[in-house]
């Protein structure tokens, strides 16, 4: 049983392309005085926290999936495991049944084959006596 997982859930998803991609500008009430730049500063910092914040989370979940995912991949495995452990006690056990069956057919075969020389050899005796009288 082989066990497939969409790549694609492991990709950035489009909030992170848009993350990335959006650029870090500050908005222009915030910028424009001249103790602005502090501002402007503190602002694209706040901004790149709660960036990393969402993407930290996005990354947990998809850790977790692939967590829950490996545990599900785990018991389907585990039962799996176990039933071809059965078959194979059962096939096993059926072989040495049929090992079993073959060595008493072939010692029965033995011993018919000696009685059929035997029976043989009585005919060939027989009909030499027959053939003396």
């Amino acid at each position: 049983m082989a066990f497939e997982v969409d790549p694609v859930q492991y990709y950035l998803i489009e909030a992170e392309i848009h993350d990335i991609l959006q650029p870090q500008q500050p908005t222009p009430s915030t910028c424009t005085s001249a103790s602005g730049s502090v501002s402007c500063e503190e602002e694209r910092k706040r901004r790149r926290m709660i960036s990393n914040r969402e993407s930290a989370k996005r990354s947990r979940q998809r850790k977790k999936r692939r967590l829950q995912e490996l545990t599900d991949q785990l018991r389907r495995l585990r039962m799996e495991n176990g039933e071809l452990k059965t078959q194979m006690t059962s096939i096993v056990n059926h072989r040495n049944y049929l090992l079993t069956q073959n060595c008493h057919l072939q010692s029965e075969s033995l011993l018919l084959q000696s009685k059929l020389s035997a029976l043989c050899q009585l005919l060939v005796c027989s009909r030499t006596f027959s053939c003396m009288n």
